[in-house]
């Protein structure tokens, strides 16, 4: 699905996933940042090879930064996912998986260059190995854009040029393994990662000066370095250990001499992180997994001081399988309770329980029931509690942990086989209390607080249909949601949340003839209200995005050429305010692989 889509960048290639909302601000150039369920971009956990991206200064993650020509596979988890991986998996998870070597190749290469609208370039170039014991992949990818498309103004025939948009990107991403034997390995992950782009600000009017609050010389600047070393070990046949030492630093850079201030500001964060985790088989039917993990989160900062974050973590996790006979029908029980606990040196402690559950019935015509219940959290930001007091802003020390009670619960019928069809639906529903949002005080000095509650449930219906194989396939996703703030006592009690649409529906299909393959997505998605009164909002809009390609061999190679469309209706859209994206975009690929 990963090689099907209309995309360049990891956020692009999973903008249809059900239930997940991608919040784009200036289309490749800009920052792309998901919600899944309603969630806020920060209460998203992101992991790249199993590290995490977010830090603990907060913000979130942004997907725009990650080429999808450097991945091998992105996996979306929907709902609270705090009891396996601790603070801000309050909507879900998103993990993406670099490249690395195959086994049934002792060399694999590859080369792609792709050029488009807009000025945008982006060379990819990987090579895999395996060398007995070792083996190695390392990719390394450079991109860049001018970003300088036109667009309209809103509720407006005047058509301007996007400046200062423009993103130059280099990254690095490496695998290495050494497998001692059958049963003990050593993996390393190095990922280094460096971007420069413009910050072209809103087109928004501006209520004090009518001017557009757009930011011509604002330059942002991000540096990225991970190293993560892991071993595997299965001590026994039902005994295995994982261990990991990580260490992440993220650098960021931000300047505007023309604010009304003039900014300089960087901000590193430093994280070291240390796991391990293991499994133990009691039988067939039970099999128990464990794990501590110690995390240290150091931030130096031009613009505040804060303290350093230590946090241990533990969890446990229970999983039940049964077999067994139902109207003459192979059935199949899954029960996963799980909790974890979370003490931090700055925000208390939290206790994360989760039971899953998944009924599976038949075999090539499977009829499934599963269902999920647990509590997740999001502690407080060093922005939040630390931000300095400038006379209008400041932190509040006092912040308590965001806090959700979810639980989803759905159907799957499937039948398996050449002719491959699926229909599924989920129901979800989450509550989550002690919100933090920024507010004045008595004095008149904005700070956050824990004022928020909302009120989020959705269905997630979806359609898989594939009657001829891999020669033609249909997908068909629509989520309805409904986000409502719950604060007591509020004007705003009753009010849709901000950037949250009632109804996101896709249609993705594909038909694959010989050499020639086509690929088209079609979206609609409803309004979404950009006030927290809910008088004024963002138009429904729809996108249409395809592909075409051709692949074939020669001197035994494969050779493939890609020509992409986005927003081929030529739409004026925004999906955030003051922030429109690209009319119609062209993007052409051509990769050469063994």
């Amino acid at each position: 699905e990963l090689r099907q889509v209309t995309a360049t960048t990891a956020a692009e290639a999973i903008e249809a996933v059900n239930g997940l909302y991608i919040k784009n601000y200036d289309g490749f150039a800009g920052v792309l940042s998901p919600s899944i369920r309603g969630s806020n971009t920060n209460q998203v956990v992101v992991l790249l090879d199993g590290v995490r991206l977010n830090t603990a200064q907060g913000g979130g993650v942004d997907l725009n930064l990650f080429p999808a020509s450097a991945l091998s596979a992105i996996e979306v988890v929907r709902g609270g996912h705090s009891a396996l991986l601790g603070s801000d998996a309050v909507g879900g998870a998103i993990h993406l998986i670099s490249r690395q070597a195959t086994a049934n190749k002792p060399f694999a290469f590859g080369l792609q260059n792709t050029f488009g609208s807009f000025g945008t370039k982006e060379v990819n170039i990987r090579g895999a190995q395996n060398l007995g014991k070792f083996s190695y992949s390392l990719t390394f990818n450079h991109e860049q854009t001018d970003g300088n498309f036109q667009f309209k103004l809103p509720n407006s025939d005047s058509v301007l040029t996007r400046e200062n948009n423009d993103f130059q990107g280099n990254s690095l991403f490496m695998r290495s393994n050494y497998s001692f034997n059958a049963d003990h390995s050593l993996q390393l992950i190095l990922h280094g990662q460096d971007v420069k782009k413009g910050v072209a600000g809103s087109v928004a009017l501006n209520p004090w000066t009518g001017m557009l609050m757009t930011t011509p010389n604002a330059r942002a600047k991000n540096e990225r370095r991970i190293l993560s070393l892991l071993s595997d070990n299965h001590l026994t046949d039902r005994f295995r250990l994982q261990s990991s030492f990580s260490i992440h630093r993220n650098k960021f850079n931000y300047s505007n001499p023309d604010g009304w201030v003039p900014t300089n500001d960087t901000h590193t964060n430093n994280i070291l992180d240390v796991n391990i985790n293991g499994s133990y088989y009691l039988n067939s039917t039970f099999k128990l997994q464990s794990g501590i993990e110690q995390r240290l989160e150091k931030l130096e900062s031009t613009k505040f001081t804060a303290d350093d974050r230590k946090v241990l973590g533990a969890f446990a996790q229970l999983e039940i399988h049964k077999s067994f006979a139902f109207s003459e029908r192979k059935a199949h029980l899954i029960l996963i309770p799980a909790i974890r606990y979370d003490k931090f040196s700055d925000v208390g402690s939290q206790s994360s329980p989760k039971l899953g559950a998944l009924l599976s019935l038949g075999e090539n015509l499977n009829f499934s029931i599963k269902g999920n219940v647990g509590k997740s959290f999001r502690a407080p930001s060093f922005d939040d509690l630390y931000w300095p007091d400038d006379g209008y802003t400041r932190g509040n020390p006092a912040l308590k942990p965001e806090s959700a009670d979810s639980w989803d619960f759905g159907f799957a019928l499937q039948k398996r086989g050449l002719s491959y069809w699926k229909i599924e639906t989920n129901y979800f529903a989450q509550k989550v209390t002690n919100l933090i949002g920024w507010a004045p005080d008595a004095s008149g000095i904005w700070q956050p607080m824990n004022t928020g509650t909302a009120k989020i449930t959705g269905i997630e219906t979806g359609l898989k249909f594939r009657p001829l194989g891999e020669l033609f396939y249909v997908d068909i996703f629509h989520t309805y949601m409904k986000a409502i703030d719950e604060t007591k006592n509020s004007p705003t009690e009753g009010k849709w949340l901000i950037y949250r649409p009632k109804n996101k529906f896709d249609i993705i299909a594909g038909l694959k003839l010989k050499k020639i393959f086509i690929n088209v997505n079609y979206r609609i998605v409803d309004k979404r209200y950009t006030s927290i009164d809910n008088s004024t909002y963002l138009d429904k809009y729809e996108l249409l995005s395809g592909n075409i390609g051709y692949s074939f061999r020669f001197f035994n190679l494969n050779f493939i050429a890609k020509l992409m469309a986005l927003n081929i209706l030529d739409k004026s859209i925004y999906l955030n305010e003051g922030y429109p994206l690209p009319g119609r975009e062209f993007r052409f690929s051509f990769s050469i692989e063994n």
